[in-house]
């Protein structure tokens, strides 16, 4: 793999030399089109940890860990790799902290419980019927179509919606809030992203000063009243919590529709033995995420630590990519080749530790019905002849654009 960055930032005196490694996604010219090839790539490199001298997360570098071992070792201790530190990058865009995810224990646990209870089994199985309804709402708007721009029109509405009303936002307002999103973290300049965090920001206050005086059955209005160790939350960490379940709610499970549908349009035979025996949907849901990962973590040494031999100083950053660990043949039997059979599937699509995604048990429940939806209505469906696919790289990754295109006189 070659070292192309043109400019290399100093090396720290603590870093080893044999352990510097010019490492970074947009290197790659390819990133764009196809980044899961590089990353397979770095896997199939075997570079358990290394110093990059550029990371667009810092401006001094940072350790990279890939294997899956390591990357659950970093977030399962976040003493001392911690997330209260610059969690985001030197340049965040975020005008608040991001409550729970900026807490470490015992702080972060009681909070964490406050949102255990919404987005847990029993919440969630109670609104798979509304989570179907608005699948097959939004396909009854293309299917007979025979085609569909899949991010704009299905991938970020549908997650998109759901969350807005688990959060007690107004989906009349879906349109606004789904630009914000895609501003503040895909297609806007570092100016815009601030001015839209800053946005973002003042819509949550209003919108909980509002849930004060008419409280709703949403998460927001449960907040308001909610405590942490027999005593209230306050305004300002209420307007914290909101901040990030806004940003989390309504971008992620987006990104991982888009690598889901792309890979069964791209994989014809096994799109369509989904589709005839939709049981198999759970396990290969599962695989499905593997192999498509989205979302690495950055973490800030809170004091010097030794790292499986390896110092590392106060303030280092440690980008922990889950997506590489996904291919780490001591995880994963053969994992280069891609199984929907795979029983034993121990991925790390939603983080690992502590901070492990709250909202994964949601984020299942909309992909797989997402998939059983589209599978059972939508007959075999392609990318678009002729258009060219392209991913979001700065921020979560995800897919730009996903044009699909069907018979249509086969849609149900």
């Amino acid at each position: 793999m070659a070292e192309t960055a043109s400019t290399v930032n100093k090396i720290p005196d603590h870093v080893p030399e044999d352990l510097v490694f010019q490492w970074e996604e947009t290197d790659f010219p390819e990133f764009e089109t196809d980044p899961y090839a590089v990353y397979r790539a770095l896997a199939k490199d075997q570079r358990p940890i290394f110093f990059t001298p550029n990371d667009y997360r810092s401006n001094n570098g940072a350790w990279v860990v890939t294997s899956a071992a390591y990357c659950r070792d970093v977030l399962q201790r976040p003493d001392p790799f911690t997330t209260t530190i610059r969690y985001a990058s030197d340049n965040a865009h975020w005008p608040r902290r991001l409550v729970p995810l900026m807490l470490d224990p015992p702080e972060h646990t009681g909070h964490r419980q406050l949102i255990a209870a919404v987005f847990g089994p029993k919440s969630i199985d109670a609104r798979e019927g509304y989570i179907r309804q608005m699948a097959n709402d939004l396909i009854d708007g293309f299917a007979g179509r025979g085609q569909v721009e899949f991010m704009h029109e299905f991938s970020r509405v549908f997650p998109g919606v759901i969350f807005m009303g688990i959060m007690g936002l107004p989906v009349e307002m879906k349109e606004q809030f789904l630009h914000w999103e895609e501003k503040f973290f895909h297609d806007g300049t570092d100016a815009e992203k601030q001015q839209v965090g800053v946005e973002i920001a003042a819509y949550l206050k209003a919108l909980i000063a509002e849930k004060r005086a008419n409280p709703g059955d949403d998460l927001v209005s449960e907040l308001i009243d909610a405590e942490v160790d027999g005593e209230r939350i306050s305004d300002e960490t209420i307007e914290d919590y909101c901040f990030l379940m806004y940003i989390a709610g309504l971008d992620t499970v987006n990104g991982g529709l888009g690598h889901i549908f792309r890979w069964l349009a791209d994989n014809p035979d096994e799109q369509q033995r989904l589709r005839q025996d939709p049981e198999r949907i759970i396990l290969a849901l599962e695989e499905l995420l593997r192999i498509h990962t989205w979302i690495d973590m950055s973490r800030v040494l809170s004091r010097d630590y030794e790292f499986h031999g390896v110092l590392m100083k106060a303030g280092d950053r440690v980008v922990v990519k889950t997506p590489i660990a996904s291919w780490d043949e001591a995880r994963h039997e053969c994992p280069f080749d891609t199984d929907l059979e795979r029983k034993i599937n121990p991925h790390m699509a939603f983080g690992g530790g502590p901070h492990r995604c709250a909202g994964s048990y949601l984020a299942r429940r909309e992909l797989r019905v997402a998939m059983e939806e589209w599978l059972r209505r939508i007959p075999p469906f392609q990318v678009t002849p002729g258009e060219r696919v392209t991913y979001f790289t700065d921020g979560l990754l995800s897919l730009r654009q996903l044009p699909l295109s069907w018979d249509a006189s086969k849609a149900v």
